[in-house]
């Protein structure tokens, strides 16, 4: 469900103008029954001054209050006055809204522009109704009802109502403005800081956070910079360990060969030779080994401008059927391989040192057949994925030791590590290769009952030349 959410920050976006417009019309709506609260109290303070004059005019005159109010209709040009001898709201009043209670005076809505206040009169049945006064003629306030109903002359009439409206719209363009270009700038540092993380991860050590973002962003680049020198740091010590340890023992076994080689020139026993012999065995292991540990300690040194100057086109289906009539020295085991032709831009050496370390895994560990694929994946997009896949039928690997497997020197099941022997460096300089070229090193289980390696590269569709 998270993928069809959208991004962090248009949902940060949405969420801020959201709250916005929401306070604005929470503020417009309070604000409005508060103006309507106003104009009850006013209309309730001039309706009860005017209840006032009535009543003293009856008391003055000796009149009834129905004959007081008729002889003075019409005498008071803001109110209607009326007398009404037994008032009941439900029968008199049904369509009426009441509003508020002010000191026993019920105060309700007739129509939008028309309040009514009911004052009753001690010692009757009766109440005086005071109303806000309209306009006499029906036939005029039906047109104007009908004309105010357009916009532009509402707008024309009585522009007043639209101001909150207006308001409402500048405010929320002006805010909603400054806000995006905020988090718009912000969305903008966060990505180029995690497109700085995803190149210190692929292994462009050198590569640093910017320190120009402003706040708290600033604050997460120095920390990733303080994080990035240290690892740096621990990196090259350990590749300069790496590397020296190696040109280091070279010396002790050129000198063990040297001592092993005079020794053969006496008259020695087929005991002693075939001690020397073993010597000699345990001598290559070792340079063997010296070499495999200075290919992977350079494989994962740090990316410099030179590992993108050593890139060129191949042929990649006539390389790799090269590399397999090379390597395939065994007739016991059958190699098919599925190799459309296409080209690939890339360091040969890195995709050397990837393929044939797959591949002679698989004809190690294979029991009669080896298969050799190239593909493309699925997912439709600027960039697909060439996969380049090696399937032996050989006892598999666990799915659990999948990620194992690629740890140098990982000792997995017997059926795959002590009985056919091997140094444990050959899959880790596999993975390091890929990694080299922007790749990925997977592997599965194969359809032919065996390990499925596979190496997932980039590849664009452009990339192909005739």
């Amino acid at each position: 469900m998270a993928n069809y959410l959208p991004p962090l920050f248009t949902r940060l976006y949405l969420s801020l103008l959201t709250a916005l417009f929401a306070s604005i019309v929470l503020t417009l709506y309070l604000s409005e029954q508060f103006l309507e609260q106003s104009d009850v109290v006013d209309f309730y303070d001039d309706s009860y001054q005017t209840f006032i004059e009535v009543t003293s005019g009856v008391s003055r005159t000796h009149l009834s209050a129905p004959q007081y109010i008729t002889s003075v209709q019409g005498l008071h040009p803001q109110f209607d006055i009326n007398w009404q001898a037994n008032w009941n709201a439900k029968q008199d009043c049904s369509e009426c809204t009441l509003l508020s209670n002010i000191g026993g005076i019920s105060i309700y809505q007739l129509s939008e522009a028309q309040l009514l206040a009911i004052y009753p009169l001690d010692r009757t049945n009766g109440a005086i109704l005071i109303s806000d006064r309209l306009p006499n003629s029906l036939l005029f306030d039906e047109s104007n009802r009908q004309h105010r109903s357009s916009f532009m002359a509402l707008l024309r009439d009585d522009p007043s109502e639209l101001i909150p409206y207006l308001l409402l719209l500048v405010v929320i363009i002006t805010i909603g403005t400054t806000l995006y270009f905020s988090v718009r700038r912000l969305q903008k540092q966060i990505n180029q800081l995690v497109d700085t993380n995803k190149k210190f991860g692929q292994g462009d050590l050198n590569i640093r956070a910017r320190q120009t973002y402003s706040e708290p962003v600033n604050e997460l680049a120095d920390s990733f910079n303080r994080m990035a020198d240290a690892i740096t740091e621990t990196v090259k010590e350990n590749q300069v360990f790496a590397q020296a340890v190696p040109h280091e023992m070279r010396t002790p076994l050129s000198r063990i060969q040297l001592a092993t080689g005079l020794l053969r020139q006496r008259s020695l026993q087929t005991e002693e030779l075939d001690l020397l012999d073993d010597i000699d065995n345990y001598i290559d292991d070792i340079e063997k080994l010296t070499r495999q540990v200075l290919t992977f300690s350079k494989l994962n040194s740090v990316l410099n401008q030179k590992d993108n100057q050593t890139k060129q086109w191949i042929k990649l289906d006539e390389y790799l059927q090269s590399r397999i009539k090379l390597l395939a020295t065994d007739n016991r085991i059958m190699v098919n391989s599925n190799l459309p032709s296409l080209q690939l831009e890339c360091d040969p050496a890195y995709l050397r040192l990837m393929f044939d370390n797959l591949f002679k895994n698989a004809l190690m560990y294979a029991s009669s057949q080896v298969e050799v694929t190239l593909s493309f994946s699925r997912k439709e997009s600027k960039t697909r994925l060439l996969i380049i896949s090696v399937d032996d039928d050989g006892p598999g690997i666990d799915s659990q030791q999948f990620e194992t497997i690629f740890l140098p020197f990982a000792r997995l099941d017997k059926s795959r590590s002590q009985q056919t022997g091997g140094l444990g460096l050959g899959l880790a300089i596999a993975k390091a290769a890929a990694r080299r070229m922007q790749g990925t090193l997977v592997v599965s289980r194969s359809l032919l009952g065996g390990a499925n390696f596979s190496c997932q590269l980039p590849y664009h569709p452009n990339q192909q030349q005739d």
